[in-house]
């Protein structure tokens, strides 16, 4: 079960992860292209403009992907599902979307993008790890301190009379 890309208990979570992360995604996508045509101006605007877009794509993906393995047990394939969902958005907008640009700045925006959605998955899957870790522990610790407050209490029946038999002496 650790290495499939779709675990049917976790469908629900996945329908709702990837349906939010593709209309944030999708809407960053559009709002961002109004960039676009500063791209040209000069290296130092392709090359910020490129990054910035970059870095939000890498955080999109590494925090959706810490959030949503926190509740899993083990490893899991979602944060590359993440990543070529949210990455393959932008390029597939780039390549719908006449933006003028020689072929050259258009394979420099899909590497940028290639790049920062692989290591937000990579990052995204450690974070993830570690926020099972967590989870785990505060949930043991949870766990721990509500279980002396069960055995005080006295089993009670739902018409409120003691559950415990009375001693036939």
């Amino acid at each position: 079960m650790v290495n499939q890309v779709i675990n049917s208990e976790q469908l629900p979570r996945i329908a709702f992860y990837l349906s939010g992360l593709l209309v944030v995604s999708g809407a960053f996508t559009i709002f961002s292209s109004g960039l676009f045509p500063y791209v040209l101006k000069s290296i130092l605007h392709s090359i910020g403009i490129f990054l910035c877009l970059g870095l939000v794509y890498f955080n999109i993906i590494r925090v959706s992907s810490r959030r949503y393995m926190r509740r899993l047990d083990g490893p899991s394939r979602m944060p590359q599902v993440f990543a070529i969902l949210i990455g393959g958005l932008p390029l597939l907008w780039i390549s719908i979307y006449d933006t003028g640009w020689p072929i050259t700045t258009l394979l420099i925006y899909m590497g940028i993008i290639l790049f920062f959605s692989a290591l937000g998955a990579h990052l995204g899957q450690k974070a993830g790890q570690k926020a099972q870790e967590l989870f785990r522990i505060q949930l043991k610790a949870y766990l721990e301190k509500i279980q002396p407050q069960h055995t005080k209490k006295p089993s009670v029946s739902s018409n409120h009379e003691s559950t415990d038999r009375p001693s036939s002496s």
